[in-house]
């Protein structure tokens, strides 16, 4: 199986981004700085008919100079913070690795303006499957969309992060971005995946919308819905590996 990641494509956004960034400052600096001077040196006196535009336009110099260089800033802040791989991903394709072919595409950390964040994907000649993983510790119970965990009184709460709507809206995005691409009848998956296994990490489940299986157990637990049949040919496998991967 091949385990990959587009950090090259991730690591051009981020420095397009720093790029951004320092245009964002300077334009915001130069606001600042002509504002401020405007303030010093009058160029136009009050008696003059269009002192009162000349006015605003240097008072306003002022906050839109601050505020393009505070977003300036964090946008160079969200730059360099920008996760170019998934280390959760990669473990769990380092595992899958050892128990799938050539024939299977592993993509991790996939995050892109059509398809939105998604932790990874399985593509294959049965389809794409969306995961969703989490190392989480815990007692939880899932019926269809909804999420339960057993708290230290021994009392259901509701999770208020949910793995399986994340997941849903990542195959939604997903399957838009196809159509977009003139990728049309390429089956979409999703699931949930546990790295901890019993008893860190213990999961009852009734009706769920999507599988839901510890990372151990990740190929027999999905048997019966991704890894059921072969769907797609060479070629389109191909095409959907390029939508996620490029």
């Amino acid at each position: 199986m091949q385990n990959v990641a587009p950090t090259r494509r991730l690591n051009r956004r981020s420095r397009d981004a720093l790029l951004a960034a320092a245009v964002l400052f300077l334009l915001g600096a130069a606001l600042l700085m002509a504002g401020i001077g405007l303030h010093i040196v009058n160029l136009a006196v009050p008696s003059n008919s269009a002192y009162a535009l000349y006015d605003l336009a240097r008072k306003s110099m002022l906050p839109v100079g601050a505020l393009l260089c505070i977003a300036s800033m964090l946008l160079a802040l969200r730059a360099v913070s920008w996760r170019t791989d998934n280390a959760l991903a990669w473990e769990l394709g380092e595992q899958l690795a050892t128990q799938l072919d050539q024939h299977f595409v592993f993509i991790r950390n996939i995050s892109q303006r059509g398809t939105g964040y998604v932790d990874a994907a399985l593509v294959s000649g049965h389809g794409v499957l969306l995961l969703r993983i989490t190392r989480r510790r815990g007692e939880y119970f899932n019926e269809g969309g909804s999420w339960l965990r057993r708290g230290r009184a021994g009392k259901w709460r509701a999770l208020r992060w949910n793995p399986t709507r994340e997941v849903l809206a990542s195959a939604l995005r997903v399957k838009s971005a196809m159509r977009a691409r003139g990728l049309v009848g390429v089956p979409v998956f999703a699931a949930v995946v546990f790295m901890r296994e019993e008893p860190a990490a213990q999961i009852r489940l009734q009706q769920p919308a999507v599988p839901v299986v510890h990372a151990s157990a990740f190929v027999p637990g999905l048997r019966n819905s991704y890894f059921a049949s072969r769907r797609l040919d060479a070629r389109r496998t191909q095409q959907a590996v390029d939508l996620l991967y490029h």
